[in-house]
C-alpha cells in the first residue's frame, strides 16, 4: 500500500507537476484564510482543564463581576504630584467610555463620613470615645493618649492581624499630619490656611483619602472596565490606550513613573510578546535553516523548495488548528517553530537521495520514484512515530497540553504530506525546465560527509568500548536528572524589563498586597463575612475586601450604637473651646512627650512582631532609636513651642479654634445612628461586590507577599484558602493546581509515548531487535537531555516541561532513518549508510536544534526555556544515534557472524 501511493506521488510528480502544485496552492490558500481567525490566549489559566470546577467558578466570576479583572494604574514619585497626576489621570480615563466605566482612586469618602463610626469596632468606640468629649487641645490631645495607651500599648494582642496592622498604620498617619499641621500653625505668619485645617480634622477621623503607599511614594487607580480577562483582543487595545493616557499625562510631573500592573496589563505584555516572538522566532528559524541549506548542497534552489515545502505545512496547520481549536496558548504558540524544524527533515531526506541519484546518472521519474521509496518509508514511519508520540498528549487533563498534542501531532502529518507532494513536484518542475532549455547540467554534487563514514566504522569495530562508555556516561547523567530542579516562579517566564512587573514588585513591597489573589462568591452577605473574617485571622493574607466591610451585622450594629449616641452627645454638648495660656505650655509639651513615648512603645512593639510598616511609620514621627542623630517631629515642635513660647501658643490657640469646628462637624456626620443595609450603599460600592443580577457576592483574597517565589507559600496559601471554602477559585490556586496536573500529564504522556512508539517501530520493522535498536538512541537522548539540563543549571519550567514527552516523538527520527537505510542495504553496509542517511540525519538535526535554538532570541523567557530543552534534547538524541547505533549495529553483526560461524563448524 505504501509503495503504491510513493509510486503514484512520484508519477504524478513526474507527468503533471503543475497540476499537483496547483491543487497544493489551492489547499493553501482555503487553510491561509482560516488560519488569519486565529487568536493567541497566552494566560496560563487557558492551559487548564476547561471543566475544572476552579476553572470553571473563575470564569464564572469574570463574567459575573466586572471588578474582577480590573486595570491597576500604579505610579511612583513625590506625594503631592502623585496625588495631582492621579487627580488629572482619573477624569481621561472615565472618558474612555468604551473600555473603562469607573475610575476609584480614593476612598469612597461621603460614605465614610457619614457612616465612619458605625464601621468602626465596638471596642475602638470604646477606647476612642472620650476624644470626642472634650476638643480644646490639651484636653484632646490628652485623650488621644490614653486612646493610643489602652488600643495598642497596653493590648497585647493590638497587631495580630494584618486589619489591625493596617489601622494601625492609618492613624499613626493622622498623627504625623496633625504634628506637620501645628508645625505650620506655630511658624506660620499668616492664618491658616482652610484646606489644611479641614485636610488635617479628615486624615484624623478617615484616614489619607488617596490609595497611597504609607510612605506616600506610590499611588494606585483602579479602572473597571467594560469587558472582561476572557476578551483578549479588548485587552489588548484597552490595555495600550490606557498606558497612552497614562505616559502623556506623566510626562507633566518629572517625580512621577507609572504604567499599568496587574493581571489584565501582564495578559496583554503576554500576548504580545508571543505574537511577536512568533514571528521573529520563525523568521530567524527559517533564515538559519535556508542558509544551512545552502552550505550543504552547495545550491540555491532546493533550500528555496524546502521552505516553500515548510511554509505550506506551516499554513496548513494554521488553518487545521483555527477550525478544531479557534486559538493557540503559551505552549501552542509557538507550533510554527517546531515545525519548521521538524519538516525540513522530510524535505532533507527527499532533496539528499534525488541530487544522490541524479548526480549517479539516473533519469528523472526513476530517480523521483527511488527517492520516495528509500526515504519515503522513513519519512512516513518517523512522521507517524512523532505524530502519534505528540498525539499521545490528548489524553491530557490539561487543555494546554492536550491542545499541543493536536497541533503538532496534526503539523507533522500535514508538513510531512505537503514535503511528499511538493518536493517532488518542484524537483520535477526545475528538472524539465531546464531540460526544455536544453541548459540541463550534471546536477552538481553537494557536499560529502566523508567523515561520518569514517566515524562509523570506528565505532562499529570498538563497540564493546563504546557501549561500555556509552552506559557510564548515561548512568552518570541519568543520576544529575533525577536531581534536576523546577521553577515555580511563572513571572519568570515572563519577558524581562516588563514595566508590568516591576510596578506590580513595588505594589508587593509597598502595599502587602498582590494582584495574584483568590475569588470566591457567597450567597449572601452574612456568607461573606464569615469568610472573609476568617480569611483577615490569617497571617498570610495582606488584604480582604468583601461587601461585609460596608455592612456590619445587625448584632454589631447595635454594639456600636450606644457608643456613637454617646460621642455624638458628646459632641452637641461640649462645643466651647478653652485656650490654651502660657501655664499651659508644661502640660501640653508633656503631653507630646506622652506621645513621643507611646509611639515609641508601639514602634518597639511592631518591631518585635515583624509589623515593618508599623514600624517604618512611627520611625517617620520619631525617628530610629538607633540613630544617635533620629530627629523626632514631636521633639522639633516642642523646642519651637520653647523657644517661641508666647507666639506658639497663641497660634496654636488659633489653629484649634479653626480645626475644632471642622472636626467636630465631620465627626458628628460620621455619628449617624440610622443603620447600614444593602439597600443604602452608594453604586459604587455595590458595583465591585455584588453579582450583574443580585444574586451572589465577591470576596476578594489577597497574600500579603508574591507567591511565585516561595513554592512552599504558594502551597500554604493555597491549602488555607480551600480549607476556607473549597470553591476558592483565582490565579495562585489554578497554577498550584496546573502545576500537579501537568506534571501527572506529563509522565503518563512520556509513558505512552514509549509505548506507542515502540509499538509502531515494532509493526514497520517487524522485527523486535530493530525496535529495541530504534529506542536506544532516544532513550539514552532523553537521559542526556534531562541530565545535561540539571548540569548546566536550567529548571524546568510551567512551559519547557513538555519538552520531556516532546523530545520522545522529535528523537526517534533519526535511529528510524538509519535503521531503514540499513534494512534496505543489509549488513557489512554501516559505512555507507552513515555516510549517505546519516548526513541527511545530521543536516536534520542541525536545522531542527537551529529552529528551536532560535526560540532563546524570544522575549517571552517561557519559550526560550523550551527552545533551549529541545535544542539540547535534538542534540543528545543525534550524539546517541551516531555514537551509540554504529556501536549497537557492529555488535549486532559480530554476533550474527558468530552465531553462523558456530552453526557453519556445527
Amino acid at each position: 500500500m505504501r509503495v503504491r501511493v510513493l509510486k503514484g506521488i512520484a508519477g504524478v510528480a513526474e507527468k503533471r507537476p503543475l497540476l499537483l502544485l496547483f491543487i497544493i496552492l489551492a489547499i493553501t490558500l482555503i487553510a491561509g484564510v482560516l488560519s488569519g481567525q486565529l487568536k493567541l490566549e497566552m494566560h496560563f489559566k487557558n492551559l487548564m482543564p476547561e471543566d475544572h470546577p476552579m476553572v470553571q467558578e473563575f470564569d464564572h466570576i469574570i463574567d459575573h463581576f466586572s471588578t474582577a479583572s480590573m486595570i491597576i494604574v500604579a505610579a511612583r514619585g513625590q506625594e503631592s504630584e502623585l496625588k495631582s497626576f492621579a487627580d488629572e489621570l482619573a477624569p481621561q480615563l472615565e472618558k474612555m467610555t468604551g473600555f473603562i466605566q469607573r475610575v476609584e482612586y480614593k476612598l469612597e469618602r461621603d460614605f465614610y463620613l457619614k457612616h465612619g463610626f458605625m464601621l468602626q469596632k465596638a471596642k475602638d468606640l470604646k477606647n476612642s470615645r472620650d476624644i470626642y468629649s472634650d476638643l480644646s487641645l490639651l484636653p484632646w490631645l490628652s485623650h488621644v493618649n490614653d486612646n493610643l495607651e489602652r488600643t495598642y500599648v497596653y493590648d497585647d494582642n493590638s497587631l495580630s492581624t494584618k486589619e489591625k496592622e493596617n489601622n494601625a498604620v492609618i492613624a499613626l498617619d493622622g498623627i504625623e499630619f496633625w504634628l506637620d499641621a501645628l508645625s505650620v500653625a506655630t511658624s506660620a505668619e499668616q492664618t491658616i490656611n482652610p484646606v489644611l485645617v479641614t485636610e488635617t480634622a479628615e486624615r484624623l477621623l478617615i484616614g489619607d483619602e488617596y490609595l497611597i503607599s504609607q510612605d506616600k511614594d506610590m499611588l494606585l487607580i483602579f479602572a473597571e472596565p467594560t469587558f472582561t480577562l476572557n476578551d483578549v483582543d479588548l485587552v489588548i487595545e484597552a490595555s495600550d490606550s490606557v498606558d497612552a493616557i497614562i505616559q502623556r499625562t506623566a510626562a507633566s510631573y518629572p517625580s512621577v513613573f507609572a504604567g499599568s500592573t496587574g493581571t489584565m496589563a501582564l495578559a496583554r505584555d503576554e500576548t504580545v510578546a508571543a505574537s511577536q516572538d512568533a514571528y521573529v522566532t520563525t523568521i530567524i528559524a527559517f533564515i538559519l535553516i535556508i542558509m544551512l541549506f545552502i552550505l550543504s548542497f552547495r545550491m540555491w534552489v532546493s533550500p528555496l523548495f524546502a521552505g516553500i515545502s515548510l511554509i505550506v505545512g506551516v499554513i496548513w496547520t494554521a488553518g487545521f488548528a483555527a477550525v478544531t481549536l479557534g486559538s493557540l496558548n503559551m505552549m501552542t504558540s509557538m507550533f510554527s517553530v517546531i515545525l519548521l524544524g521538524l519538516g525540513v527533515d522530510f524535505s532533507i531526506h527527499l532533496i539528499t537521495v534525488f541530487t544522490e541519484l541524479r548526480a549517479a546518472g539516473q533519469e528523472r521519474r526513476q530517480a523521483l520514484e527511488q527517492s520516495l521509496l528509500k526515504s519515503g518509508n522513513g519519512i512516513i514511519t518517523g512522521a507517524l512515530t512523532t505524530a502519534c508520540a505528540f498525539l499521545t498528549l490528548t489524553v491530557s487533563e490539561t487543555a494546554g497540553m492536550r491542545e499541543f498534542g493536536i497541533v503538532a501531532g496534526s503539523g507533522v502529518i500535514l508538513t510531512m504530506i505537503s514535503a511528499l507532494m511538493t518536493i517532488p513536484a518542484l524537483l520535477s518542475l526545475r528538472d524539465k525546465t531546464i531540460t526544455r532549455l536544453r541548459k540541463q547540467k550534471q546536477s552538481p554534487r553537494p557536499v560529502e560527509f566523508a567523515f561520518l563514514a569514517s566515524v562509523s566504522g570506528l565505532l562499529s569495530r570498538r563497540h564493546t568500548g563504546v557501549l561500555v562508555s556509552a552506559l557510564v556516561i548515561t548512568a552518570a547523567l541519568l543520576y544529575s536528572a533525577l536531581h534536576i530542579r523546577f521553577d515555580y516562579n511563572y513571572l519568570n517566564m515572563e519577558p524581562k524589563g516588563l514595566t508590568s512587573i516591576k510596578l506590580q514588585h513595588e505594589m508587593e513591597d509597598e502595599f502587602d498586597v498582590t494582584p495574584d489573589f483568590s475569588l470566591v462568591t457567597s450567597k449572601s452577605v452574612e456568607a461573606s463575612r464569615a469568610i472573609a473574617n476568617k480569611a483577615k485571622d490569617l497571617k498570610m493574607v495582606g488584604m480582604v475586601t468583601s461587601i461585609s466591610e460596608y455592612i456590619p451585622s445587625q448584632q454589631e450594629q447595635q454594639q456600636r450604637l450606644s457608643y456613637i449616641r454617646e460621642i455624638r452627645n458628646n459632641l452637641l454638648n461640649q462645643d466651647r473651646i478653652n485656650p490654651l495660656n502660657v501655664h499651659d505650655t508644661e502640660p501640653l509639651i508633656d503631653e507630646l512627650y506622652r506621645l513621643e513615648d507611646n509611639i515609641i512603645e508601639l514602634a518597639q512593639l511592631a518591631y518585635l512582631g515583624g509589623q515593618d510598616k508599623v514600624d517604618l511609620k512611627a520611625k517617620s514621627i520619631v525617628g530610629d532609636l538607633q540613630d544617635d542623630n533620629r530627629t523626632s517631629k514631636i521633639e522639633i515642635l516642642v523646642n519651637h513651642i520653647q523657644d517661641r513660647q508666647q507666639t506658639s501658643i497663641s497660634r496654636l490657640n488659633t489653629f484649634q479654634q479653626d480645626f475644632a469646628p471642622v472636626y467636630r462637624g465631620l465627626a458628628l456626620g460620621m455619628a449617624a445612628t440610622t443603620p447600614i443595609t444593602l439597600d443604602s450603599l452608594p453604586r459604587t460600592i455595590t458595583d465591585r461586590y455584588v453579582s450583574d443580577d443580585g444574586s451572589e457576592f465577591l470576596v476578594s483574597i489577597y497574600p500579603k507577599t508574591g507567591v511565585w517565589e516561595d513554592l512552599g507559600f504558594l502551597e500554604r496559601f493555597t491549602q488555607r484558602m480551600h480549607a476556607l471554602d473549597d470553591r476558592i477559585t483565582g490565579i495562585p490556586s489554578i497554577f498550584y493546581v496546573l502545576m500537579g496536573i501537568i506534571g501527572r500529564d506529563g509522565r503518563v504522556a512520556a509513558g505512552l509515548t514509549l509505548v506507542i512508539v515502540f509499538l509502531l517501530l515494532l509493526l514497520d520493522f517487524r522485527k523486535l531487535r530493530y525496535a529495541l535498536l530504534a529506542m536506544m538512541p532516544l532513550v539514552i537522548g532523553a537521559i542526556w537531555m534531562v541530565g545535561i539540563m540539571s548540569l548546566t543549571g536550567l529548571k524546568l519550567t510551567l512551559v519547557n516541561v513538555i519538552g520531556i514527552p516532546l523530545i520522545l516523538g522529535i528523537g526517534i527520527d533519526d535511529g528510524v532513518h538509519i535503521l531503514h537505510r540499513y534494512q534496505t542495504e543489509g549488513r557489512s553496509s554501516i559505512r555507507h549508510v552513515f555516510a549517505s542517511t546519516g548526513k541527511a540525519v545530521l543536516l536534520t538535526s542541525l536545522t531542527t536544534m537551529l529552529a528551536f535554538g532560535s526560540l532563546v532570541f524570544a522575549t517571552y523567557r517561557g519559550l526560550g526555556s523550551m527552545g533551549l530543552a529541545l535544542f539540547i534534547g535534538v542534540g543528545a538524541c543525534f550524539l546517541a544515534t551516531i555514537l551509540v547505533l554504529p556501536a549497537l549495529l557492529g555488535w549486532l553483526e559480530k554476533a550474527t557472524e558468530s552465531k553462523s560461524s558456530k552453526g557453519d563448524m556445527s
